[in-house]
């Protein structure tokens, strides 16, 4: 019988199992090579097999949340996409006007021309926004 949980609780474990993942990992990484003298801490072939356990189990849990997602892996990438824009567009150098700058020529004054203009960035980002929210 399947177990029914929450993505939210899938999401939860699988960033726990992550976690110990790359703790088993690097643990086995510090401890493989050793001078002969110097005693290992733990067993590396037991670190080394949970670790392959714990991979095994997080590629169980992102295959499920995958699945999960399936019907609507669509809206998640339009997501994706809507957030990328808008952090696009947060950063997005709108400066329009004339402005005194200065340079190892001296000062110099410069007239800068906005083809997207802070309005229309304001229009597109408050459009992108409801889309996120909806999503």
């Amino acid at each position: 019988m399947k177990k029914v949980v929450s993505i939210a609780r899938a999401l939860k474990e699988k960033n726990r199992v992550a976690g110990r993942l790359a703790k088993a990992r690097k643990l086995v990484g510090k401890e493989n090579s050793k001078e002969k003298k110097v005693p290992r801490g733990v067993d590396v072939k037991a670190a080394y097999a949970e670790a392959k356990m714990l991979r095994d189990r997080l590629v169980t849990i992102k295959t499920a949340i995958a699945v999960a997602n399936q019907p609507i892996v669509g809206r998640i990438v339009e997501l994706a996409e809507v957030k990328a824009e808008i952090a696009y567009l947060s950063a997005l150098d709108v400066q329009e006007g004339v402005f005194e700058e200065s340079s190892y020529a001296g000062k110099l004054v410069k007239e800068y021309d906005v083809v997207l203009t802070p309005t229309f960035y304001v229009r597109l980002d408050g459009e992108l926004f409801s889309r996120r929210n909806a999503a």
